[in-house]
C-alpha cells in the first residue's frame, strides 16, 4: 500500500508569506449605476479597440472618490459588469464606510489610497496637491527590447536608447525617450494628470497619460517626429516637440 504524501510540516517546507509591489490599473467610478458603466466601457472599446485589448484580463482597483457617501451602490452588479468586460476587480479605495461594508460582503479588500475629501460643492474648489514626481526617477541607458517592461515608481523614466516594438515603459511621473519610441508608453500611471511623454521619434503602438489611452498608426501627422503627449480636459493631446 502506497504511503500518503507527506505534509509540508513533515517535509520541512514552510508556507512563505512575503510582500510584493505590483502595478494595478485604477478605475475612477463616476457613477454608481452599473448600466452607465457598461455603456461607457462599450463606448471606449469601440473608440479605442487596441487599448481595450491592452486592458483585457487586467486587475482593476475601483476608486470611489466621486461617489457620495449617501449614494446607493450596486457593487455586486458593478463587479459583474467589470468581469463581463474581462477585467478582474481586486479591491476598492476611497470608499465611504457604508460602501466598505458592501466590499466586505463581496470579499474585496479596501486598499489604502488618498483620503476622501469633503463632499463636492461643500467648500470652494481647491487645486489638488500633487506629490513630487522626481524622487524615484529611473535612468535606462540601453535599448528596451520587445517583451520587456520598465517602471519608474514615484518618479520619471528616462530612456537614453530605443524603446522597441512590444516593449512597455511606465512611470508615475514623466517619460523621456531620447531614441525611437516604438512600444507602449504610460505616464502618470498613479493618476498624475500633469505627467507628460517626451520622445525624439514617435512610433509608439500606444501612449497613455493618467489613464487616457490612444493608439497610433503610421499615418499620424507626427509619426517619426519629435513629440510630446499630455492630457487636458479629459483628452490626450499630441503636439510637436521643438528640440
Amino acid at each position: 500500500m502506497a504511503n500518503p504524501p507527506a505534509s509540508s510540516a513533515e517535509t520541512g517546507a514552510p508556507l512563505r508569506l512575503s510582500g510584493g509591489v505590483f502595478t494595478l490599473s485604477i478605475l475612477h467610478l463616476e457613477s454608481a449605476d452599473p448600466r452607465q458603466l457598461a455603456q461607457r466601457i462599450t463606448e471606449e472599446r469601440q473608440r479605442h479597440p487596441a487599448a481595450a485589448d491592452f486592458h483585457r484580463h487586467a486587475p482593476i482597483v475601483l476608486d470611489l472618490s466621486a461617489i457620495p457617501e449617501e449614494a446607493p451602490l450596486a457593487l455586486a452588479e458593478i463587479l459583474q459588469v467589470l468581469r463581463a468586460a474581462d477585467w478582474f476587480p481586486v479591491g476598492l479605495r476611497n470608499a465611504a464606510p457604508r460602501h466598505q461594508a458592501l466590499a466586505q460582503e463581496q470579499h474585496l479588500p479596501i486598499l489604502r489610497g488618498q483620503e476622501r475629501g469633503i463632499a463636492p460643492h461643500s467648500q470652494p474648489e481647491a487645486s489638488p496637491v500633487l506629490a513630487p514626481i522626481a524622487q524615484g526617477s529611473l535612468l535606462i541607458d540601453h535599448p528596451i527590447r520587445g517583451g520587456q517592461r520598465s517602471y519608474a515608481r514615484g518618479g520619471d523614466l528616462i530612456c537614453l536608447a530605443a524603446v522597441n516594438a512590444g516593449a512597455e515603459i511606465m512611470a508615475d511621473g514623466n517619460i523621456h525617450v531620447y531614441g525611437p519610441l516604438r512600444g507602449r508608453a504610460l505616464a502618470g500611471v498613479n493618476g498624475q494628470e500633469e505627467a507628460r511623454i517626451f520622445c525624439a521619434n514617435l512610433e509608439a503602438e500606444l501612449v497613455s497619460v493618467a489613464g487616457l489611452y490612444r493608439t497610433l498608426e503610421t499615418n499620424h501627422p507626427l509619426w517619426g517626429q519629435a513629440a510630446q503627449i499630455y492630457s487636458r480636459d479629459e483628452q490626450l493631446h499630441i503636439i510637436p516637440l521643438n528640440l
